[in-house]
């Protein structure tokens, strides 16, 4: 049976210090992590202080055995059929920043994070390193104090319940597992509206060019080729074929806008190739009302997108919506 499963965890925290999350906190996040982990894993002793570039891994005789490399330098394994031309394929993981914004010490926050198929196991390696980032900090000003956290509690969040999976430093074998399969089961077409509001930057690209006002089949159409990759690497295999992906954008193709509410937003990004920074093609924040007649496929693929997030730098936090439906 071709399919995903996920597993979604929720971290309840507390900041110990002031701290400021930028709307770019999803960036924060994914350094900072990063370099808690590679810490934490990495054979080279330049890693412990954080001297060693975090794309340094090409060379390493541990990579293939390497939990830093597999979350973050994901690629085909030999003899893939489908994005076998990729140098990387989507990460194994996605994460929820907190909200951005400013924290006073004893405010508390939500974290998430969500593993795809059997990289559940790699569970306490996530934990552990989102506890030694907040012992560092998160945000702006993290090398001066600020911005430091405690993991108050982990919930493992299933579809309709959630169970705790970490309290007082101690890890309970209680993950709850969603699959694909059963958010499609739970999905019913309808005929009327859909929201989408977009609560982090998001960036999609269609007919060659970048939009913050996608199509409707537009936006399906990065949404089915995200949830296909990672249920081709990290489950197993493509929820949908080609002929039935081109059968779902056929009907998309009948959905219109009902209106749009967004706003363009910027980042710029240092490329140490050209040795200056430069300003990436724009994001988007807001929301966008679709309207016309939705198919549970199409549903179960929205829902499945509130968790795996759509565009560029989704794994980080981008790319993250709010679906809200309604029968008209």
């Amino acid at each position: 049976m071709k399919g995903l499963d996920l597993h979604r965890f929720e971290a309840r925290v507390r900041f110990t210090t002031e701290a400021e999350l930028p709307l770019w906190s999803g960036n924060s996040l994914r350094s900072g992590f990063g370099l808690r982990l590679r810490e934490m894993v990495c054979a080279n002793p330049a890693a412990k202080g954080g001297d060693a570039p975090l794309d340094d891994c090409a060379g390493c005789c541990n990579r293939e055995r390497c939990v830093y490399d597999h979350i973050y330098n994901s690629r085909p394994p030999e003899g893939a059929s489908v994005l076998k031309k990729q140098s990387e394929i989507p990460r194994p993981f996605v994460l929820d920043p907190p909200a951005f914004g400013r924290y006073g010490p004893g405010q508390g926050a939500a974290l998430g994070f969500t593993l795809f198929g059997k990289n559940v196991e790699l569970l306490p390696y996530f934990i552990l390193a989102l506890r030694n980032l907040g012992e560092g900090g998160l945000g702006k000003g993290y090398r001066l104090g600020r911005g430091k956290y405690e993991i108050e509690l982990i919930d493992s969040v299933g579809l309709d319940d959630r169970e705790c999976i970490y309290s007082g430093g101690v890890v309970f074998n209680r993950a709850r597992s969603i699959s694909y399969d059963e958010i499609l089961r739970r999905a019913e077409g309808f005929r009327g509206q859909v929201t989408l509001r977009f609560i982090t930057p998001s960036q999609i690209k269609e007919n060659d060019r970048f939009t913050t006002e996608p199509s409707f089949r537009g936006l399906v159409s990065r949404l089915l080729f995200r949830a296909n990759a990672l249920a081709e690497f990290h489950g197993t295999g493509m929820l949908y074929d080609n002929q039935e992906s081109l059968r779902i954008l056929g009907y998309c193709r009948e959905v219109e806008m009902a209106r749009s509410k967004t706003s363009p937003v910027y980042q710029e990004r240092y490329f140490r190739d050209q040795g200056k920074k430069a300003k990436l093609p724009p994001f988007f924040v807001g929301e966008i009302a679709y309207s016309g007649e939705f198919s549970a496929e199409v549903v179960a693929l929205l829902r499945l997108g509130e968790v795996i997030h759509m565009g560029k730098m989704a794994t980080f936090g981008n790319g993250r919506y709010q679906l809200e439906e309604s029968c008209g």
